[in-house]
């Protein structure tokens, strides 16, 4: 078994960065229980529970290529020989017995309240929503559907409404789940006959539905006729309705119209990436609730390359101080480049705007025109040309590259699609997009992002 630890500790050198490895992997050590289990031992309870979050599931799936069965691997603390079981795995939440009502409570994340939410332009609409809809405000409708890629707080603003209630409206019954739960729970319901069952608790002992992730109904048609029957009961009973998705209604493919319209009946609010002093007052907000002080320089640091996603800045920031603690090195800005390159983030000083000077500049076209109406060929293929490399090496997604380019999706997707026909038909096209590209990857920018990741290449 030791052997095989050492091609585990080797297989995660391959793929991790040296840094990483070195933090995280290489300091674990082997042993094996009386009963046969592999336990791998930690320095401290921080570096355990990082391990548990990030690498123990990987680590069970290699022991299990390895050895044909599934091993028992274990952590636990170096210090005390104190075994520490890993966290059972994550679950969907389960439906509540509305005859307990304070028991519900443990189903929604306490920390995942109004307080705690860091506002600013970007979702401020959506938090003053939410808020209004939580306090009986009449200003708002009693629907509301929160729309946001991962990691921007449309779960924790869901689930703030679900707390706010819980505190200051105890009476009233909240329901909390996914949108597959509820596919799962109607499932059921079908194969033990207990639909009215199913029905009773949806219709009647719900003041307010919280459903996340609606965008799982994606084809199933039985189960959204139900939910429509549900959802214009509630309605009519003047019940709060909170829907939360990566996608705005419409945009749900094989939804059924009569769903579209119930979900678009109140309040939408889209959520878009924080702007850097909001990421800034998010890291603060994080550290301090960490009870650490990290320099403001550094903060700004993290918040200017980690743009997009809440979790990753979380995740980047608990990374930098586990790193400070366990190597004991102050928190600074070189640490901070450390752990960006860690994140694979630092491709990310090559921006959506250096892209659309360099290819105005080839094309002699001005900004205006580029992000305008114009029609003009050579405006067009500077635009379709900027849209595909923006695409390829910053890996922005449809929505983001429609809202940096004043278009609609499908005015996108058309653009990257004439780019991919025209590279592979046409020898002269595809020289002049060689051309872009060389201008591009010997530009300042990308140099940098090159020395400081070691990204030579676009991963699109």
């Amino acid at each position: 078994m030791e052997s095989h630890w050492e091609q585990v500790k080797q297989i995660f050198k391959e793929k991790l960065s040296a840094s990483a490895y070195q933090l995280w992997i290489e300091p674990l050590q082997m042993s094996l229980s009386p009963e046969g289990e592999i336990l791998l031992d930690c320095p401290n309870p921080f570096f355990l529970k990082w391990v548990e979050n990030h690498y123990l599931a990987a680590i069970r799936r290699e022991f299990q290529a390895l050895g044909g069965d599934e091993p028992e691997v274990r952590l636990r603390l170096l210090k005390n020989e104190r075994r520490v079981e890993p966290a059972a795995p994550c679950r969907q939440h389960v439906l509540p017995n509305f005859a307990r009502p304070e028991g519900f409570s443990r189903l929604l994340n306490q920390h995942f309240t109004f307080e705690r939410f860091v506002v600013g332009a970007s979702n401020r609409l959506a938090f003053q929503a939410s808020r209004a809809l939580a306090s009986d405000d009449t200003l708002y409708s009693r629907t509301l559907f929160l729309s946001a890629p991962s990691g921007l707080g449309k779960s924790h603003l869901s689930q703030a409404v679900g707390n706010y209630i819980q505190a200051n409206f105890r009476r009233q019954g909240i329901l909390y789940l996914t949108a597959e739960d509820f596919a799962n729970e109607m499932v059921a319901a079908l194969r033990q006959g207990t639909m009215p069952q199913f029905k009773e608790k949806f219709r009647r002992q719900c003041d307010t539905l919280l459903l996340e992730g609606v965008h799982f109904l994606s084809g199933k048609d039985k189960i959204q006729t139900e939910l429509c029957y549900t959802l214009d009961f509630l309605a009519d009973q003047n019940k709060k309705l909170v829907f939360t998705s990566p996608y705005l209604p419409a945009e749900i493919p094989q939804l059924r119209q009569e769903l579209v319209s119930r979900f678009s009946a109140g309040v939408i609010t889209p959520i878009e990436p924080p702007d850097f002093a909001t990421r800034v007052q998010i890291l603060s907000r994080k550290a301090s609730d960490r009870q650490v002080r990290v320099p403001q320089e550094v903060l700004e640091h993290l918040a200017t390359y980690l743009t997009q996603d809440v979790r990753q800045m979380v995740s980047a920031l608990d990374n930098l101080l586990l790193k400070a603690a366990t190597l004991k090195v102050p928190i600074d800005l070189e640490l901070a480049d450390q752990v960006l390159q860690d994140f694979q983030v630092a491709r990310q000083r090559l921006r959506i705007e250096d892209i659309q000077q360099l290819t105005c500049r080839v094309y002699q076209v001005s900004l205006t025109e580029l992000l305008g109406k114009s029609r003009r060929k050579k405006v067009v293929k500077a635009r379709n040309l900027t849209i595909y490399l923006c695409r390829t090496y910053l890996q922005k997604n449809i929505r983001e590259l429609a809202r940096a380019f004043r278009r609609t999706h499908s005015t996108v997707l058309h653009s990257l699609e004439c780019i991919e026909r025209d590279r592979k038909t046409s020898p002269a096209f595809a020289a002049e997009l060689a051309f872009l590209e060389e201008k591009l990857q010997t530009s300042p920018q990308w140099q940098q992002c090159v020395r400081s990741a070691g990204h030579p290449h676009p991963s699109g």
